[in-house]
């Protein structure tokens, strides 16, 4: 089976044709999904210790931040699958734990929802 990240990383590529950019030295395994018009990101690909999100795990996860509605957001976000958005406004973004148990296809409904609404 296909490991998270790269079934993730490969799903933008066929689907939108954005390729993840590393453009963080400190962090070179941090990859940026945008838009290729507007430039505007729609998905931010991260490695972050639990601790730093509210988990009890300070286990190195693999997460994606992702734009979202805020209301759907306030429900989405269940302390395990979905968080508050690391590093990002927490009202209009959520961050997908690609390490929890979360399905593929709502991570995909989740990156087609974010990237319609940074358009």
């Amino acid at each position: 089976m296909m490991p998270v990240r790269k079934r993730v990383f490969s799903y933008i590529e066929e689907k939108f044709g954005s390729q993840g950019e590393r453009i963080f030295d400190k962090h070179p395994e941090f990859a940026v999904f945008r838009h290729a018009k507007n430039r505007k990101w729609f998905a931010v690909f991260m490695r972050v210790d639990g601790g730093k999100l509210g988990l009890k795990s300070a286990h190195e996860l693999e997460i994606l931040n992702l734009k979202c509605k805020p209301d759907l957001a306030a429900i989405l976000r269940d302390g395990d699958q979905i968080l508050p958005a690391y590093h990002m406004n927490k009202k209009h973004w959520i961050s997908v734990n690609l390490s929890s148990k979360i399905a593929p296809g709502q991570v995909e409904d989740l990156i087609d929802l974010s990237f319609e609404l940074t358009r």
